[in-house]
């Protein structure tokens, strides 16, 4: 099975158990985190340090984002 399913799975019963004021809480949290995520400096801000990145550096990383992430990972 691979990896991004079995997260998604386990992620569905824990919110399937959810009373409706705590849906609205994630709900309300989940928000917070996808505006973080709006543009590749913030994402970026996230995980460390960008400002020193050259401007190729930071097209590698992002460019291909996409198509690296669709190549989820099995499990062993």
């Amino acid at each position: 099975m691979k990896i991004r399913n079995k997260l998604r799975n386990s992620l569905i019963r824990k919110i399937q158990m959810l009373s409706t004021d705590k849906l609205t809480e994630l709900s309300k949290e989940l928000n917070k985190i996808e505006s973080k995520f709006k543009s590749k400096e913030e994402t970026l801000k996230l995980a460390g340090s960008w400002s020193d990145l050259s401007e190729d550096l930071f097209s590698d990383l992002t460019e291909d984002l996409h198509a690296r992430r669709s190549n989820d990972r099995q499990i062993l």
